[in-house]
């Protein structure tokens, strides 16, 4: 089958058909895919089945997996996949007072070398809610004032695990929080591959400016969040089971919403490692 791509009705992502991690997929029929990603950033798949080594396998096609820092969340059969569930009986349901990821956050941003990219997979999903909201942080940083660009050019932040997630963040233990300090990187990234620029800060995760006054640069970062936050920057999936959806962590940052209380909702996730 061939493989094409279709661009969302959105800022941002595609509709990918003809993958099925289940199958044999050659070099050139994954560098489509792979190259979908880069061009819109986000890409869906859908009509797959549970198959969770295909699944990982396909995956990794994309770069090494590295396990999440909470390890509790990982599935059974691999550390390379986490479970982000509300349905107990995954054995990783989670007991948050707010849905898990509820808050801006670019995966692993809080890691001195953090993710090139996150697949997630829809395991369980409710009739209504749960969705996730992608922002594209490509297009938030293009339009930026100029005065702006030229203010944040060769400025580093601060990331820090669960700065700003509230009641949806899982606390860390010891252990996990001493192998995770704080991590700097730069307020502007350019994408090794593409060679697009992107806002590389987001509110779940930030902390501050490197050497700039708090308050100052506070100020500043709510206003790059605000602008990035902007509706005209954001793609809103609404999922269905068997899905698969990939998003570049260097270019977007994502929401997870909640409107289903009460009801399972389970998604596999799998992390690329970043390579810079």
């Amino acid at each position: 089958m061939t493989v094409t791509v279709t661009p969302l009705d959105g800022p941002l992502g595609a509709e990918v058909k003809g993958v099925d991690p289940a199958q044999p997929l050659n070099d050139g029929d994954f560098a489509v895919a792979h190259q979908a990603l880069l061009d819109h950033l986000i890409f869906v798949i859908s009509d797959l089945e549970p198959d969770l080594q295909a699944l990982a396998d396909f995956s990794r096609r994309f770069g090494k997996l590295v396990p999440h820092i909470l390890e509790q969340y990982h599935h059974p059969e691999t550390s390379d996949v986490s479970i982000i569930s509300t349905d107990p009986t995954t054995g990783a349901g989670r007991n948050t007072d707010m849905p898990a990821g509820a808050f801006w956050h670019s995966d692993l941003s809080y890691d001195r070398n953090p993710s090139d990219a996150t697949l997630l997979y829809s395991v369980e999903i409710p009739p209504e809610g749960g969705d996730t909201l992608f922002s594209n942080l490509v297009a938030a940083y293009d339009t930026l004032p100029r005065e702006t660009k030229d203010r944040i050019d060769g400025l580093n932040a601060i990331h820090r695990y669960g700065y700003r997630g509230d009641k949806a963040v899982v606390e860390l233990n010891a252990d996990q929080e001493n192998s995770h300090p704080d991590a700097l990187h730069p307020v502007v990234r350019t994408h090794r591959a593409s060679g697009k620029k992107a806002l590389f800060v987001n509110p779940g995760f930030t902390v501050a400016i490197d050497g700039m006054p708090e308050r100052e640069g506070r100020k500043l970062l709510d206003e790059l969040f605000e602008h990035a936050t902007k509706p005209e920057f954001i793609y809103r999936h609404k999922w269905k089971p068997g899905q698969l959806v990939a998003c570049d962590n260097r270019m977007t940052m994502h929401s997870a919403t909640g409107g289903y209380d009460g009801q399972a909702r389970t998604l596999w996730r799998m992390i690329v490692g970043g390579t810079g």
